[in-house]
């Protein structure tokens, strides 16, 4: 009978596995995330002097943060997939690279720092996009909601745009952390 119990304890656990159920501390990667969002998207709104350099300092700390998060939880639940950590690695070195990339018009003083946030925001839409394509399903909505942002802070003209978009991408982010702690349907 106790062997039978094991046995169902490590079905389960491959099950959790085969399921992509995500961990809590992954899930809090999207809510460190849903906090840095709308602080950062308020910035041009009301301290525009600002915005750029909490991007330049929050944006990689974020994301170094976000991979030593990941990284832990993978180690601690004993899940090590280097295929998919590579595949993670190259999604987010090439989207922070597409992001220094956008920003050199900006340092050469060819376009505003709020066209360049714009530009910002449609690079984090697309990444984000890709992201739930390809490596984490629930990360498409955060994604639509950041590209319906470019689309607002483009197409209509009023106050405090960037903070409203901020708080919607911020609880998008917050609801994907939701959705990623809930197992796929099989099938």
């Amino acid at each position: 009978m106790n062997d039978t119990k094991g046995l169902h304890e490590d079905l389960a656990y491959v099950a959790k596995a085969v399921r992509n159920e995500c961990p809590p501390e992954v899930r809090a990667i999207y809510l460190l995330w849903a906090v840095l969002v709308p602080v950062g998207f308020a910035l041009p709104d009301f301290a525009p002097q600002w915005a750029g350099w909490y991007w330049l300092i929050v944006g990689p700390a974020g994301g170094v943060a976000s991979w030593l998060i990941g990284s832990r939880s993978s180690a601690r639940i004993g899940m090590r997939d280097r295929r998919t950590g590579r595949r993670y690695a190259w999604h987010w070195t090439a989207a922070s690279v597409a992001f220094l990339l956008a920003a050199l018009p900006a340092f050469k003083g060819q376009i505003s720092g709020s066209v360049m946030g714009s530009y910002m925001l449609l690079i984090a839409g697309l990444v984000y996009v890709l992201a739930g394509v390809h490596l984490n399903r629930p990360m498409v909505y955060a994604g639509t909601l950041m590209l319906a942002g470019y689309l607002v802070i483009n197409l209509l003209d009023f106050a405090y745009a960037w903070t409203a978009t901020g708080i919607i991408v911020g609880l998008g982010l917050a609801l994907t952390a939701l959705l990623a702690g809930r197992p796929r349907e099989q099938g």
